[in-house]
């Protein structure tokens, strides 16, 4: 049964900066482990924000980061276009800064903290998990963002990786390849597969096809049974 939850806007220092999110927590004010989502290339949007509540509703503490600072993007050369002028180390010491912040909060305390990326954000992810040790889990959507396979030696926490078959962004065989280089570099690993999927299943509330809404569900149930144990 779905929690109640409180969302709302959130804050935090990055360097000399101020980095805006979205956060969303169960009501019960009990500490609970935390989740840094990392939005995809159209940023901080409404269906971020759809799966920011989706996952606080699983019982976690939620905080999308906005790596856009304030702008969102809808057509797909401006999309495009933002995610390959990104400045990735910039973008990736807000993701790791976020972690500090969640640990002020009194619903979080010691509790464990996953980083969880969609898109141009999985990518962003995998990078967070190679050179920030504050995060104890990680989920991957169908990065289309890929790292150099020597930039992910360094990761030490678990990963849980969703793909859909049907997918030209991030296709079988770059996800053959990271396998390929997580295997090389002995990681602990899992990949879902979803049949007739497409990319951006989760975090494009509005996609009309069955084969996205139902990877949707059925990840996002994965997800947090994976991530209630990985964060224990």
């Amino acid at each position: 049964m779905a929690e109640r939850i409180v969302s709302m806007h959130a804050a935090h220092r990055s360097g000399k900066e101020v980095v805006d999110g979205f956060l969303s927590r169960p009501s019960a004010g009990s500490e609970r482990p935390a989740i840094v989502l990392v939005h995809g290339y159209r940023g901080l949007d409404d269906g971020q924000r759809t799966v920011t509540r989706r996952f606080a509703q699983e019982g976690f503490v939620c905080l999308s980061p906005d790596l856009f600072h304030g702008k969102t993007y809808q057509t797909l050369e401006d999309c495009a276009l933002k995610k390959t002028s990104l400045d990735i180390p910039r973008a990736v010491h807000n993701i790791a800064d976020s972690v500090p912040y969640l640990r002020k909060l009194p619903w979080v305390g010691d509790k464990k903290v996953a980083v969880l990326g969609f898109c141009m954000g999985g990518g962003l992810a995998l990078y967070a998990l190679a050179q920030s040790k504050a995060f104890a889990a990680g989920v991957i959507y169908y990065q289309s963002l890929f790292p150099d396979p020597e930039d992910l030696k360094d990761i030490a926490a678990p990963m849980l990786c969703h793909y859909g078959t049907d997918d030209p962004g991030t296709t079988q065989t770059e996800i053959d390849l990271f396998r390929q280089s997580l295997d090389k570099h002995k990681k602990k690993y899992e990949i879902a597969m979803y049949p007739g999927a497409g990319h951006a299943f989760l975090n494009n509330p509005q996609s009309k096809n069955v084969a996205n809404r139902q990877a949707a569900e059925k990840s996002v149930t994965q997800t947090a049974k994976w991530l209630r144990k990985a964060l224990a």
